[in-house]
């Protein structure tokens, strides 16, 4: 079977023991027509590739079936794109390891001239979901394109701020296109797709994984000017990609948290290291030297942020609500029955206790189950 380069291309993507580098170095290697690859003989390809490749290579329509992929795209009026096109993300274009090509849905999405990525923990804060929507929201008023991965937590905020804003958002998958992760965002992926797009450079039906996860954030902060770092535990992806974008030359902005907070210990790790720490956009569009006169929104100034951001008056409580409210003052976090034992009441109490706050506006329950001030 003789294929077209493009699907050549998304064949050669899809091995497993094959990456972008390898296969440009191969593209060299034959004179700028790697698809011959697949027409070969095992002997012309050993004399080229290792073992493992050649014995892929021999199955590769076990990867790569390219009637299905086509009628898929089709249905799913996505397209992919190679980095030698016009419509390929310009900043990739530096980058020795970016992606031979990516699936975009839909078709004839870009991510605009000045992206800005939101990264953080999957489990954030009332504090780190706040802080992540307000960035996103002004962000996307200066006429940012804001870039994430789709991930609950701090991702979802930032996307979801974003769309909200009526600005631009794009996510880039660890998996295919057709493998939603998380399921619950679902619905989420299907307005980012009207917006800049879900973009991937994994087969359509790639689950994501431990090894795609980093693979996908190099792209985050391939594609994007910035990266701005909201809550991040000591390990996890977040950290992964503000190395790659340092890595990249491009900068790193953390927003901090309470020393004494865990999800917050990675921003301050970056801060050590040599991150820039900021409190406001403003810091971030005068470092980049962006003018939002340029490219505003007419929502810009609207955003009562901009002017200054007022803290909170402390709620006016009696009791066990005041009680609880200093606790978690001193702790930052609890759960209901560290509460309740901390404070000589019973979790039912507690229980009901928080609930009642929580549907005052006065604490949020996280995703650990613990609740915090809100």
């Amino acid at each position: 079977m003789i294929l077209e380069r493009r699907f050549a291309l998304m064949a050669l993507a899809a091995l497993p023991g094959l990456g972008p580098v390898n296969i440009r170095r191969l593209d060299n290697a034959l004179g700028g027509k790697v698809e011959h690859l697949l027409e070969m003989t095992e002997a012309e390809r050993s004399v080229l590739c290792a073992r493992n490749v050649v014995d892929q290579l021999g199955e590769w329509q076990k990867y790569f079936h390219p009637e299905r992929v086509g009628n898929e795209l089709k249905r799913l009026k996505a397209d992919f794109i190679t980095s030698e096109e016009s419509d390929y993300p310009r900043r990739l274009g530096p980058y020795s390891d970016r992606p031979i090509g990516l699936y975009r849905c839909r078709e004839g999405r870009t991510f605009g001239e000045r992206c800005v990525a939101i990264v953080g923990t999957r489990q954030p804060s009332a504090y780190g979901r706040k802080v992540a929507r307000e960035f996103a929201v002004e962000l996307s008023c200066a006429g940012f394109t804001v870039v994430s991965g789709m991930a609950e937590g701090i991702d979802t905020e930032a996307h979801r701020a974003a769309l909200e804003s009526g600005g631009r958002t794009a996510a880039v998958l660890g998996g295919g296109l057709n493998r939603c992760y998380p399921s619950s965002n679902r619905e989420l992926m299907e307005e980012i797709v009207q917006s800049a797009g879900v973009w991937s450079e994994f087969p359509l039906w790639r689950s994501a994984d431990r090894r795609s996860f980093p693979q996908r954030n190099r792209i985050v902060s391939g594609v994007s000017e910035a990266v701005l770092v909201v809550e991040s535990g000591l390990k996890g992806g977040s950290l992964i990609t503000a190395r790659m974008a340092s890595e990249q030359g491009k900068p790193v902005y953390i927003i901090p948290g309470r020393i004494d907070a865990p999800e917050s210990a990675g921003c301050h790790s970056l801060i050590r290291d040599g991150a820039q720490l900021v409190t406001s956009v403003e810091e971030i569009l005068e470092d980049l030297s962006y003018l939002p006169e340029g490219l505003k929104n007419p929502g810009w100034g609207q955003i009562p942020e901009l002017q200054g951001r007022k803290p909170k008056p402390e709620p006016q409580l009696s009791g066990l609500e005041a009680s609880v409210w200093k606790v978690l003052g001193d702790k930052s976090h609890a759960h209901a029955d560290s509460l309740a034992n901390e404070l000589g009441v019973s979790v039912s109490e507690i229980s009901r206790t928080v609930t009642e706050m929580e549907i005052a506006g006065h604490l949020a329950r996280r995703l650990d189950g613990c609740y915090e001030r809100n």
